[in-house]
């Protein structure tokens, strides 16, 4: 029995494996699950597609982040995410915010950004604010898709522990 059991697991682990990849111009490597394609779209610094549905773009932006940085002004830095947050706000129509988040992924700051869409979609956004640019991840999931997939996506954006 304990074999059949150790067994089913070793099945399992693999069956979630998950493949890293390198993205250029930028230390952050993206991780994704096994079922998702990718959609080869002009502009974007990546971009992948799920059967279910769901669509994954990142891109780059040449934008200097000083006030992300200011770890002694917690002011400062969250008047920074908040205009961040705006920005996303102004691109994606029907746009309501459920919860952001402004932390850290290995110590480059990261604003987390949930939201749904008038159509029912839910919009995950990560923005790492590294110093001379920022990296955005965003995943829409069609209404009634699964969220915690896009969301554990998302929280593994980060640059590799220095």
């Amino acid at each position: 029995m304990i074999r059949l059991l150790v067994a089913l697991a070793v099945l399992c682990a693999t069956a979630r494996a998950d493949t890293v990849y390198e993205l250029p111009k930028t230390k952050a490597r993206l991780e994704l699950p096994d079922s998702w394609h990718r959609a080869d779209v002009a502009g974007l610094v990546a971009s992948y597609k799920h059967a279910a549905g769901s669509v994954l773009a990142v891109t780059r932006a040449d934008v200097p982040n000083p006030d992300a940085w200011k770890k002694d002004d917690a002011k400062a830095r969250q008047a920074y995410a908040d205009t961040v947050e705006r920005g996303i706000r102004s691109r994606i129509p029907g746009y309501k915010l459920v919860r952001k988040k402004l932390g850290d992924a290995n110590r480059v700051p990261a604003l987390d950004v949930e939201a749904t869409r008038d159509t029912g979609a839910t919009v995950i956004v990560r923005v790492l604010l590294f110093r001379t640019y920022a990296l955005s991840l965003a995943i829409e999931v069609p209404r009634k898709g699964d969220i915690a997939i896009a969301r554990s996506i998302a929280a593994k954006l980060t640059p590799p522990k220095e």
